[in-house]
């Protein structure tokens, strides 16, 4: 049987695997599967369950609900898991042998995160974000049937919303919960949020980060500590480490392994993520076991089948507690390390073009691994450590159906050389039954972030231009991840200098290859992508068509519409109402009047990271100037991750949209 191309309804067809979590005897894998339910127009997400030894995969649970985040008990008898049922989450449990799940907490509307099981199997802790009692779903139908107006609300907070989560009305704090009658109780408290717990192995601490520096809003994420809190409550001891953000505690004996960047000789300057230790009595300083690798940690890899940012995990201890594991981006994948606590440099365990997402491992150092291939969606693999490779073995195949019908375009990667010399990679994504006699048009990618990379994982979206008839050129200029740590900190300030300069270098590096039209060319991105796409059309006429997606505009004006508050003398030199030159010199607005480009401008009126008014003021501008423009807008349910995780149909609209685009410039 002969396949067919994919089109942009098989978004509709994937499945989404995520978070594998292997059994504490390592014979089963939990995780998550997420659908689209076509007919309603929304996502369902269960849990799944293989038998590392016999292959057998199936679906655990079911219904019109979501769940996620599933965690073993340390005997490997009951699975807890975080399921959304009508709006509401709540802690759930579920014999691992199978049988009903039964909900365990009662708590009011509210988030819940960081999920974890005492060692000792009879508690859970975990995070918990109360929704304010304003903007409940019951406030809401008690005034909608009152015809009442909704309230105001109160702003005293710098940072007081997140994109894709909302306003931060109520602060989050440590709970800790009875496994047997669901009884909660917070353990924390005060003006501060606190996140990524992570319990003693004794079982009477809990270790999370939190900023409670006088003024937690001004550097949020910069002044994080690790702190230590009985497991009943009570004072706080703060760790000895150095300033920058922390995350992913994991707790072995009477360390604490951590992954943090840092801060403390620049705190704007974009820095690696790395592994530290610090000692869990506070008895000596944090340490770094990865200086000498100059990467960054975690899957920084983006795609559009999963969440941005969304790879990685915690450091994974070895049985002895003398070796970490952990996932390390580099050069467009992201691969599994260890390192040794005795000073050894990091080794590597996994090759080739892949990208570990995230990670779990039993007590014997078997793991769980998710990976994404170029051109294969995320699966499930087992593995386990032979001298110092991980020997992987697929447990899912659960798009191999979807795989056997379509056409899949294999990238080809390469490396070309900037205007000064830097040398900088890429991705060919040819056209399904490419022909290298023909001429085709050429669509450039520019990722978001700016610090993050595009690199080997399936991409739908430019799987779906390739089969039809387009060169898809995706790239990582100055800024991407991946690479060294001055590569990522060349452009901090600069924007518009070294990574135009590379973008230019990407679309010269197109147009040479004999089988481009380089008369149709377009540029395509989105957030920081949008940005460089508004940048690029602003100094050049190089390119027949731009679609700019999610964008910056206006440096100015982000400065105090961001979800993330801008900073005086930051990231940015200046700020914007006195020494605004440095923000608006680097501003696509500033050089709108000369943008002749056709331009599709694609923004969303819920993206709180991107404000849709950066949208509107290059829009108006465009118009004024008379020039060929479409501004399509997509309703407020939608974010700044519409193209990852927004409604199904909106996402399929944009596609359709952007196709119909390079199809009327291009004629793909």
């Amino acid at each position: 049987m002969s396949k067919r191309p994919i089109v942009a309804e098989d978004l509709m067809k994937l499945q989404y695997l995520g978070d594998p979590q292997i059994s504490p005897d390592g014979r089963r894998v939990i995780f998550t599967v997420k659908t689209v339910e076509s007919e309603k127009n929304r996502y369902l997400s269960h849990l799944w369950l293989a038998d590392t030894e016999s292959g057998d995969v199936r679906p655990f649970t079911f219904g019109e609900v979501s769940d996620a985040s599933p965690r073993w008990s340390p005997d490997g008898k009951r699975i807890a898991f975080l399921r959304t049922k009508e709006k509401r989450t709540q802690i759930w449990l579920i014999p691992a042998d199978g049988g009903e799940a039964c909900q365990l907490t009662k708590l009011d509307e509210g988030g819940f995160s960081s999920l974890a099981w005492a060692p000792d199997g009879q508690k859970l802790a975990f995070a918990f974000r109360p929704t304010h009692p304003d903007w409940t779903q019951e406030a809401l139908k008690k005034r909608e049937e009152s015809k009442r107006s909704n309230p105001p609300r109160i702003i005293t907070r710098m940072h007081y919303r997140l994109d894709g989560f909302g306003f931060l009305d109520m602060r989050q704090h440590i709970w800790v919960c009875d496994a047997a009658t669901g009884q909660a109780q917070q353990i924390t408290d005060g003006d501060y949020d606190d996140h990524d717990l992570a319990w003693s192995p004794d079982g009477k601490y809990l270790a999370f980060v939190s900023n409670r520096s006088a003024d937690p809003d001004d550097r949020p994420y910069i002044d994080q500590e690790i702190w230590i809190v009985p497991m009943t409550g009570g004072k706080l001891k703060k760790l000895p480490a150095p300033i920058g953000t922390k995350h992913s505690l994991a707790w072995h004996k009477n360390q604490i392994a951590y992954l943090a960047s840092d801060d403390r000789e620049d705190p704007w300057v974009p820095r690696h993520t790395r592994l530290w230790v610090v000692a869990a009595d506070g008895s000596s300083e944090a340490r770094c076991l990865t200086q000498s690798l100059d990467r960054t940690l975690g899957s920084t890899t983006l795609t559009d089948t999963q969440e941005a940012f969304s790879g990685g995990s915690s450091p994974i201890w070895s049985a002895d507690g003398q070796k970490i594991f952990f996932i390390v981006s580099d050069q467009g994948n992201a691969h599994g390390y260890s390192v040794a606590l005795d000073g050894q440099a990091p080794v590597a365990l996994t090759n080739g073009p892949l990208n570990v997402v995230s990670a779990s491992a039993d007590r014997a150092e078997k793991f769980a691994l998710l990976i994404s291939r170029p051109t294969r969606p995320a699966e499930v693999f087992i593995c386990s450590l032979t001298g110092s490779t991980l020997t992987l073995r697929a447990l899912t195949k659960l798009n191999e159906a979807f795989l056997n019908e379509v056409q899949i375009s294999e990238p080809e990667e390469v490396w070309f050389s900037s205007k000064d010399g830097t040398n900088l990679q890429g991705w060919l994504l040819k056209p399904i039954n490419f022909d290298p006699k023909k001429k085709y048009p050429l669509v450039l990618y520019v990722h978001g972030g700016p610090h993050a990379q595009y690199g080997n994982a399936f991409f739908h979206e430019f799987q779906y231009h390739a089969a039809r008839g387009y060169l898809v050129f995706y790239t990582n200029p100055r800024g991407s991840t991946g690479r060294e740590e001055s590569f990522a900190s060349a452009i901090r300030g600069h924007w518009g200098n070294l990574d135009f300069q590379d973008i230019m270098a990407a679309a010269d590096y197109g147009a040479s290859l004999p089988y481009i039209d380089a008369k149709r060319m377009a540029i395509a991105g989105g957030s920081y992508g949008g940005y460089m796409t508004n940048w690029v059309v602003g100094q050049t006429d190089r390119f027949k068509c731009a679609i700019t997606d999610r964008s910056v505009v206006n440096l100015l004006s982000d400065f105090g519409t961001c979800d993330f508050p801008g900073t005086i003398e930051g990231y940015w030199a200046g700020d914007a109402w006195e020494r605004t030159e440095p923000r608006w010199s680097q501003s696509p607005l500033k050089y709108v009047q000369n943008i002749k480009t056709p331009l599709l401008i694609i923004h969303s009126e819920g993206d709180l990271r991107c404000p849709i008014e950066q949208a509107e003021q290059l829009f108006i501008a465009l118009k004024r100037l008379k020039r060929e423009v479409v501004f399509v807008r997509y309703p407020k349910e939608t974010s700044h991750g519409l193209s990852r995780s927004g409604p199904p149909d909106l996402r399929l609209d944009r596609l359709q949209r952007i196709s119909a685009w390079l199809d009327r410039y291009l004629g793909g």
